[in-house]
């Protein structure tokens, strides 16, 4: 099954990062923290029923993370 995740950037901070991730209005907030290199999903999307977007959104930050980069707006597809 396909996946595509559209993730746009809210705020950026020193210390963490923080995306809305999923389609359309349904979305959900990610937070990557800078210093302790962590992920949280603050909320949920409504149209994660199995969590694996929250886990695919992760994965991209992480991504972004090590290359040091985090573009206004983003997305995963596979």
């Amino acid at each position: 099954m396909a996946i595509y995740i559209e993730m746009d950037k809210v705020i950026e901070t020193e210390d963490y990062v923080e995306y809305t991730f999923g389609r359309g209005g349904d979305v959900g907030l990610i937070r990557l923290d800078k210093i302790k290199e962590t992920i949280s999903v603050i909320k949920e999307c409504p149209l994660d029923v199995s969590g694996k977007w929250s886990e695919r959104a992760g994965m991209k930050l992480a991504r972004l993370f090590v290359k040091g980069e985090f573009p206004e707006k983003t997305q995963w597809a596979s």
